[in-house]
């Protein structure tokens, strides 16, 4: 059981660490060496995450990214049955300068036409400013800059790496005591374990994949950081090498700790 429960922990992480490494490459792919990649990268996930939702995939609504890169009123075209429903025109800046220019460009009218949606952080900075309504994405700033910053093979920062180690945290913490859970529940119904236990059992798995989702996003931050400087992406070849090698790393932390800790 206590395996089971190791590498069912092992893939959530790496199931994260590897979507996030998906979207740097996809994010290449589309817009090369940009240095507002993190601005793709939330095109990406926000189009992922409507076309993963079950609600849109009964109602047949389906996100996709313009044609055009370079477009200048949409990023995203829904469809529903294969007929246009609507676009959306996403923002994900958090700079005095960049809030700025989009509460100008949104009360000048640009995105009339658009449904406008913003980072966590994005929205709140917009709040109470634009005349138009700016929806929050659901998706976080400080995301979008990590998988810009693996994929493009920038210097980890002590930032990033904290951003990276609180966030993979915050998300292994939340598998490994789920995991527990939906496993001490069915202890305690059938009288193997008390609750007092079962909640112990919680708690401590919460605190281990905490550690373990920490400590892999921050290894995989620094790993993609230090891909170009130390010629490991020229090595390759490969454009999306960074973001690659930060999660093969990431992984091979993720199961060092596990096996370190079981």
């Amino acid at each position: 059981m206590v395996d089971t429960k190791k590498k069912s922990r092992n893939l959530g992480i790496a199931a994260r660490e590897g979507y996030e490494a998906s979207v740097g490459i996809r994010a290449l792919e589309r817009a090369g060496q940009n240095p507002q990649l993190k601005g793709i990268a939330h095109e990406i996930m926000m189009c992922d995450k409507i076309n993963a939702n079950p609600l849109n995939l009964v109602q047949g609504i389906h996100a996709q990214l313009t044609k055009s890169t370079t477009a200048q009123v949409r990023d995203i075209v829904l469809t529903q049955h294969g007929k246009i429903a609507g676009h959306m025109q996403l923002k994900d800046t958090i700079s005095a300068a960049g809030i700025q220019k989009t509460i100008k460009q949104i009360n000048s009218g640009k995105y009339s036409k658009t449904s406008i949606f913003g980072t966590e952080e994005t929205v709140a900075k917009l709040a109470g400013k634009t005349s138009q309504r700016v929806r929050s994405s659901g998706i976080s700033s400080e995301t979008t800059s990590r998988i810009a910053d693996k994929s493009l093979g920038r210097a980890a920062t002590a930032s990033s790496i904290a951003n990276a180690a609180k966030s993979g945290g915050m998300y292994g913490a939340a598998i490994g005591a789920g995991i527990e859970a939906i496993s001490s529940i069915g202890d305690v119904i059938e009288g193997r374990k008390e609750v007092g236990d079962a909640v112990i059992d919680v708690a401590g798995a919460g605190i281990k994949g905490g550690i373990v989702g920490a400590a892999s996003a921050a290894a995989g931050t620094y790993a993609a950081g230090t891909a170009i400087a130390t010629g490991a992406a020229a090595v390759t070849g490969l454009a999306f090498a960074p973001a690659a090698i930060g999660f093969g790393i990431a992984c091979a932390v993720g199961s060092f700790l596990s096996d370190l800790f079981d």
